[in-house]
């Protein structure tokens, strides 16, 4: 299948409804070059919010990065407080030190199954400070960030606990 702007898109060899595109550069991460996923775009209602979420997120750049910063950065520190600074918790004083101990690993992009039904986009990476769940960065509609937390499979927080929609935050 087709689909701009990503190109080729290839059946997930574990998901039979989620289709996989090759490493394609991304603005918000530097240039680094991942596979998207796209999960359930074949029966999905509207395909074109699938479309305008990618190519928001392709627009976002090293300015988004940075205004991100501060939300991983609290991540980071929550995490420090929980597990204390032990051998496994790098040492990070500055939000924008942030990004070395994050690796990006590959972009997931899906409509939330309640509520408002967007579509987001989610960054999963590996990051020095959580070696077992991870991070993820989510934006709905791909440009709005919405919430930064370890990989839960929750797109925001109101749904991770279950909370009124009025109550969702990035956290």
């Amino acid at each position: 299948m087709r689909f701009e702007p990503l190109g080729e898109l290839t059946p997930d060899e574990h998901v039979c409804d989620w289709l996989v595109s090759a490493p394609f550069p991304i603005p918000l991460l530097d240039g680094v070059a991942l596979p998207f996923t796209l999960e359930n775009l074949p029966e999905d209602p509207a395909p074109d919010d699938f479309v305008a979420a990618v190519r928001s997120f392709l627009s976002l750049d090293a300015h988004d990065r940075e205004r991100a910063a501060p939300h991983v950065f609290d991540n980071y520190r929550q995490v420090a407080l929980d597990w204390g600074l032990s051998s496994h918790v790098p040492r990070i004083r500055r939000s924008q030190d942030i990004w070395s101990a994050v690796h990006p690993a590959e972009i997931r992009v899906s409509r939330r199954h309640r509520r408002d039904r967007k579509v987001y986009v989610q960054v999963h990476a590996e990051c020095d400070w959580e070696p077992e769940h991870g991070l993820q960065l989510v934006y709905r509609d791909g440009g709005a960030l919405s919430r930064v937390s370890e990989q839960d499979g929750h797109l925001t927080y109101t749904d991770a606990f279950d909370l009124p929609e009025a109550e969702d935050r990035i956290r």
